[in-house]
């Protein structure tokens, strides 16, 4: 289901809000943004592999967060190139990765100026992580807006391809200075569609602008962030825990606000601008079943904890080794 070119009114291109950061330093994760290649589809194969298997054989009770299955209501992802002021939609499948790959390489070195015997002179130094990749979810609310009009059969392209604009608009002006932003991807392949942008520091003929690190608070803050705005009630010691997160930040960049809590915040303007009151309820249920997802959670947490004591307690222990087998989820 197309969405259209960034800035246009006209949907052109078959396109496919908490943060995530990757320093990117290997091919395959130079690839991975790109949403519709196969080396992305191998690495939420492998993913999802990964996260069922643990250190004990325990039955885990299925996660509380909702499961919104948005590709098969016709949501598809996308990715675009940035080009001077203009986005160029990619339309192979692999373009974005491919563009991606060469780009690291590009970008992989930059020109330090250093003193030796003396004298400054100029030295080439290579870069391990040329592109960034910063990660932004839909707020829970908007996800939830869009899994259920998607499944009215409601027209929501036009919508969603406007608030992506208006945060891209946005996103921009929080990133210059700091990075060049080399495109972008939308993905609908999780329960929470996100845009990965990415971004890197060198402009690869030995410049390089911004400083190390984007001054991140992580996925953690970003979501509790996002439940305070919705108007949630959160725990105490959720509480205590993003009041020491926020507390740290501050110390160590007194000057900054937090990037992916920023760019967070403004797609969230961005969906509240477009959509308006069509929003409403489901940011209201959505903060209404904070603190029961909260305890769902730590229930199903315990209730793992339960089952894996009682195995560890038949399993023998191998020496020089820890146990390690599959967790079976309950149908």
């Amino acid at each position: 289901m197309p969405i259209g070119v960034p800035g246009s009114s006209r949907g052109l291109a078959t396109i496919k809000g908490m943060s995530i950061y990757t320093a990117a330093k290997s091919v395959r994760q130079w690839r991975h943004p790109a949403s519709r290649s196969e080396s992305h589809i191998q690495d939420k194969r492998e993913g999802e592999a990964r996260r069922q298997i643990t250190y004990v054989a325990v039955k885990t009770p299925a996660t509380p967060s909702p499961k919104r299955n948005f590709a098969a209501l016709g949501l598809e992802g996308h990715e675009f190139i940035r080009q001077g002021n203009e986005w160029r939609p990619c339309k192979a499948r692999e373009e974005f990765a491919d563009y991606l790959v060469a780009e690291a390489r590009t970008r992989s070195w930059y020109i330090n100026q250093t003193t030796r015997n003396g004298r400054q002179i100029e030295m080439k130094r290579r870069v391990a992580s040329p592109i960034k990749v910063l990660t932004t979810t839909f707020s829970p609310w908007l996800s939830e807006w869009t899994y259920q009009n998607l499944s009215l059969g409601e027209a929501v392209i036009e919508k969603l391809r406007l608030i992506r604009n208006r945060w891209l608009a946005a996103a921009m002006k929080l990133i210059g200075g700091l990075a060049y932003v080399l495109g972008f991807s939308f993905h609908a392949d999780t329960s929470n569609p996100h845009f990965d942008l990415c971004l890197s520091r060198q402009d690869g003929e030995g410049g390089r602008i911004g400083c190390a690190g984007l001054r991140l608070m992580g996925p953690w803050a970003v979501g509790v962030d996002r439940q305070l705005r919705a108007g949630a009630e959160i725990s105490p010691e959720k509480w205590a825990q993003a009041k020491r997160s926020t507390d740290n930040f501050a110390r160590r960049y007194p000057d900054d606000a937090p990037l992916d809590i920023e760019l967070a915040k403004r797609l969230d303007i961005a969906s509240a601008e477009v959509l308006g009151g069509e929003l409403e309820t489901y940011r209201i249920e959505y903060a209404r079943m904070v603190p029961i997802l909260e305890q769902q959670h730590a229930a199903a947490k315990q209730a793992t904890l339960d089952q894996a004591r009682l195995v560890l307690t038949r399993v023998p222990p191998v020496p020089g080794r820890r146990n390690r087998v599959e967790v079976v989820p309950e149908p």
